[in-house]
Parts: C-alpha cells; structure tokens; sequence
C-alpha cells in the first residue's frame, strides 16, 4: 500500500515506529499528555464559542492540531505504527461527508488529525466531558441523538460547504467486522445533494475496542491502516436507507476482502 504524504501525519514517521520496547508507563504518559491538553484547551474554547470569538472551521483546525500532536507522539514512542493511503486527494474538499467504521476509540482522533477540517458527530453527553465538550462546541460539532433535528444540522452544515465525519455504525463496533449501519448519513447525502467518501479503518487489536477500559495495558505497537475510498452518491429514487444498505454493503466487502473495485453507480470523483 502507498502511504500518501498528508495521511502519514509525520512522513515516514509510521515506517519507524515501534523500533523499541514501549512502557506501560508511556502508555499512561500518551493518556494523561492528551486529556491534559484537551482540558486546558477546552475552557478557553468553549469560551471562545460563548462569546462568538470562533468560528466553527477555526475550532475544527485547532482539533485537527491537537490530534496531529497527539498521532505524531504516538509514532515517536512506538505505540502506533499507522499507514494512510489516499489522503491527499481529499485536501480541498467543501461539503462532503467522510463516513467511516469505528473499530477503536482511537480510529476518530486518527481520522480527525488526517481529514480536512471536520465537524465530527458525536453523542450529545460528549458535550458535558469537560476534558473535550468545549473543544467540540468551538469546533460546531453534531449531536447525533435528536433524530431530525440532527439531519436538518447536517445539511446545514453541507450546504455552508463544512465537511461532516460520521461513523455510521453509531457506536464502536460490536459485532466485526461491522455493526448495522444507521441511516442518518444517508438521509443527510439524499437531502444536500452530498458526495459521501467512505473510509476504511483495519484493526486487529482489542486496546480501546468496545468493552476494554482506557487504562488496561496495550499490546504495542497498536497497528491501523485506513485507506479512503471512491465517491458515492445517492442514486436518483434510491431511498436513504437503500443508499445506506449499500454503502454498509461496501464496507463488508472491503474489510473481508481487502480493496476491490466495487461499484460505486457511475459516479465521477469530485474535484
């Protein structure tokens, strides 16, 4: 696979990691570094959102920043060894939804850190973390639990040319290689007129999965490849949850077979 040069967040960084033992230690170290700065950083956004001072695209920057730092810490230590493919095409892109599985806690932040400015939907209790709630107001982040309400936030947010990262399966994954999706992507793609880029996320270890506390010891390096795919779009008079069943249909192929030219009906890559 070609590691494309803004997904490996750090060059050849990944090539490297994992050359020497990693600690428990660090891994606590990675944990306590992170929710620190997510904390400190959080107070003056959310202050920031509070009094107007922000704008979404600019919370969305600091985020995709402090992930960076984040990714780029993890590669140095040797706990991750990452390889991206087919980032870069994705730089200039406005009004798109980046859809992805969620094998792992980890997966968001390693999207978020290679991904164009995003506004990520979230569980709406996310919001009252006060290591990361206020770093998600500022960043204009969706709620996903209001039903509607949550579609007509998205297409907003396509419509004034924000990206939007969902992850389909609404929850890390319980059952791999992959949970039901839900289809309020789809809904919001069908509506706005939207290309959707799917976004495949492998991952093999169990550190952070569903079900595994935060603190419980890694086996390191954790080792993620992710890799995007072509574009998709809503077919005309092909319901949202048609669309959705597809692009569900398309992820369980390429996590059981690996990369495939699935049909994607005819749609040209956008500009």
């Amino acid at each position: 696979m070609t590691m494309s040069r803004a997904g490996a967040v750090g060059g050849n960084a990944c090539a490297r990691a994992g050359c020497g033992p990693v600690s428990y230690a660090t891994q606590i170290a990675t944990v306590g570094m992170f929710f620190g700065v997510a904390t400190a950083c959080s107070i003056p956004l959310w202050l920031a959102w509070k009094l107007g001072l922000i704008s979404p695209r600019s919370g969305q920057q600091v985020l995709r920043g402090l992930f960076r730092i984040r990714t780029r810490w993890m590669l140095a230590t040797g706990m991750l060894r990452l390889e991206a493919d087919g980032f870069d095409e994705l730089s200039c892109s406005q009004g798109t939804i980046f859809i992805a599985n969620h094998p792992a806690l980890l997966a968001a932040s390693f999207l978020l850190a290679h991904l164009p400015p995003a506004a990520c939907v979230m569980r709406a209790e996310l919001l009252r973390n006060p290591c990361i709630g206020g770093c998600a107001l500022a960043a204009g982040y969706v709620t996903n639990d209001s039903g509607p309400g949550f579609v007509r936030q998205g297409i907003k947010k396509i419509r004034s040319g924000e990206n939007l990262l969902i992850f389909p399966e609404g929850i890390r994954t319980l059952s791999p290689p992959l949970n039901r999706f839900k289809n309020g992507f789809a809904m919001v793609a069908a509506k706005s007129g939207a290309p959707v880029r799917p976004i495949i996320i492998e991952y093999s270890g169990r550190h952070l999965t569903k079900g595994v506390f935060l603190l419980v010891p890694a086996d390191v390096p954790l080792r993620f490849t992710i890799r995007v795919g072509g574009v998709f779009r809503a077919d005309p008079g092909e319901s949202a949850q048609e669309f959705s069943r597809r692009l569900e249909g398309w992820f369980r192929t390429e996590l059981r077979d690996g990369p495939a030219d699935v049909s994607t009906h005819g749609n040209a890559p956008a500009a």
